[in-house]
């Protein structure tokens, strides 16, 4: 059936806005899905909103890239992934530092808090747009009673535009504004 053979009434439908973001704030996640990004070091996961109004926001997009972040393990980045796994273990009843055996996979269906800031930034064509990146991991007890810093909004735009958002960055979602 072509375009003009459905018949479609155009007054009735509703425009759809543009891709939606989740707003800034802390979360409690599940991991849906590790990789280990051997070349650089780094691993990328997955995830998706576990609990609250946003329960599922992930559930029925495709774009990967809009609920990921990475953390590294090369060794000046120690710290930072020992903080985020603390955050996995006081999160997970079952899961020990002191005896995991540092299997990627195995972190795959555990939760952790995780804390969402809004970055604006130029893209490379000169667009202003919108993301919005993992900045920080709490516990999920903190996440529940609201005991967590959102980090502020950043604004790369007057920044090196594109060349500087998009390094290293972990972003949800990129809208235009």
């Amino acid at each position: 059936m072509g375009f003009k053979s459905k018949g479609i009434n155009w007054t009735e439908v509703d425009a759809a806005g543009t891709s939606r973001m989740l707003p800034a704030g802390g979360y409690v996640a599940t991991i849906t899905g590790v990789e280990d990004v051997e070349s650089k070091e780094y691993l990328r996961f997955t995830y998706d909103i576990a609990e609250g109004e946003h329960k599922g926001f992930f559930e029925t997009d495709d774009r990967v890239y809009t609920h990921q972040f990475t953390r590294s393990y090369k060794e000046r980045a120690a710290g930072f992934m020992k903080r985020f796994l603390e955050c996995v273990e006081a999160s997970n009843d079952g899961f020990r530092l002191d005896g995991w055996d540092c299997d990627p996979e195995s972190l795959v269906g555990l939760k952790v808090g995780i804390l969402v800031q809004r970055e604006d930034y130029t893209n490379s064509s000169g667009e202003d747009r919108a993301r919005m990146n993992v900045e920080g991991f709490a516990p999920i007890v903190d996440i529940r009673n609201g005991r967590y810093k959102l980090p502020e909004p950043k604004d790369s735009r007057t920044e090196k535009g594109e060349e500087q958002a998009s390094s290293g960055s972990e972003y949800l979602a990129d809208v235009p504004f």
